[in-house]
């Protein structure tokens, strides 16, 4: 019992009870927040219609009223579907083909192409059972003599059968391997503890050593600090990727040195994130649990295991500021969809004002902490004895 008490007392005179208490609620809150879209309503596809024709468009708005699917794009000449989903505008790409009303009238049979990208399946599940149920409608319809108000007779009506096949391809991981998902998660996560890490202790350390004073009057000097972590985590993602491609066996098509851009863009952004986060801690001791407010965000919100689509709008725009999140655009789009860099533009630009929005706030922290340094100065100066 005595022990008892003696570990009591001691627990209740830290913050060890407000921790528990309080840390479990805010996971589960937020989690909750996070997860509450258990499915993707509204999902944008684009449809390609050859036919141009009063039924295709009748089909577009009969897809278009679902509530999982929402046709952002309609395109009414030949398309390949990998250039509407290189940049993840679109979940798939339907194919009315030409002819298709003429054939439907005809009762001769319409291929109906419906491209799906998978590399993240829980995205796309109710969709492809919405579209699947559509055109099973439609059939049925025909069968059952929706064609009369077309103007034929039920001698004319009678015998059709469904005519429209639905041919349905999962592109890029049609057989939802983990190494895309959870696989490909895991190993950013480790790279973000391994670079934010290192990098969150840079300005702590050399505050510590008394060192900070002197490399403020060089700014760049610090923007150089990160350079070496970046570099050698973008070698880290080359020889990742390549193993996961000789051993495992995944798909991975982009250009090496285009993808080059992208990767060392993520680095020194996931760099520069990392020292504006530990900026102010008084010590490297201090600074390191400062870590999980990378990871924890980075992991929940980038889309790394959850489709950024499925979370609330508001954690959507919150998304973009994760250095991650863009990354994975980059490593979905070129590496998965094997993409050129020239369909990436808007998204480099994207990454490129982050990347800038980052290293203005770095130049401010340095200015506030010139500023703060000067005025202890000040202080010290002022406060001393005046010589006779």
């Amino acid at each position: 019992m005595k022990a008892f008490i003696e570990e009591w007392k001691l627990m209740i005179s830290g913050k060890m009870v407000f921790i528990m208490l309080l840390v479990p609620i805010v996971v589960a809150v937020a989690f909750g927040f996070v997860f509450k879209n258990n499915q993707l309503n509204d999902a944008s596809v684009a449809v390609v219609d050859l036919d141009h024709s009063s039924y295709s468009r009748q089909l577009i708005n009969k897809l278009d009223a679902s509530q999982y699917i929402d046709v952002r794009h309609v395109q009414e000449n030949e398309a390949d579907p990998n250039l509407l989903l290189y940049n993840e505008k679109f979940f798939a790409v339907i194919y009315l083909p030409a002819g298709l009303e003429e054939n439907r009238i005809k009762g001769v049979q319409s291929n109906i192409g419906f491209y799906v990208d998978n590399t993240v399946g829980q995205a796309t599940g109710n969709l492809r059972s919405a579209v699947t149920e559509i055109m099973a409608t439609e059939n049925a319809m025909l069968a059952g003599g929706g064609l009369k108000g077309m103007g034929m007779s039920d001698s004319q009506v009678t015998g059709l059968t469904s005519n429209m096949l639905l041919q349905q391809r999962l592109l890029y991981n049609p057989t939802n391997a983990t190494l895309m998902t959870s696989v490909m998660g895991f190993i950013n996560t480790v790279m973000i503890s391994l670079i934010g890490a290192t990098v969150l202790t840079i300005v702590p350390r050399l505050r510590e050593q008394g060192r900070l004073k002197e490399e403020l009057q060089h700014s760049y000097g610090l923007i150089l600090r990160v350079l070496p972590y970046a570099l050698v985590g973008c070698v880290s993602f080359y020889l990742s990727i390549g193993l996961l491609k000789q051993i495992g066996g995944l798909r991975f098509e982009a250009n090496v040195w285009q993808i080059s851009i992208p990767f060392l863009l993520y680095t020194i952004s996931l760099s520069l994130f990392a020292m504006a986060l530990g900026w102010n801690a008084a010590n490297p001791g201090k600074a390191s649990p400062r870590l999980l407010l990378i990871i924890l965000p980075s992991f929940l919100l980038s889309g790394a295991q959850l489709p950024v689509a499925m979370l609330p709008t508001s954690l959507q725009y919150i998304s973009n500021i994760l250095p991650l999140t863009w990354h994975f655009k980059f490593l979905r789009g070129m590496g998965f969809k094997g993409g050129s860099l020239k369909y990436f533009i808007p998204e480099l630009g994207g990454f490129l004002i982050l990347l800038s929005g980052l290293l203005l706030l770095i130049f401010i922290l340095i200015a506030l902490e010139k500023r703060k340094l000067a005025k202890s100065e000040d202080a010290a100066v002022g406060g001393e004895p005046v010589l006779q």
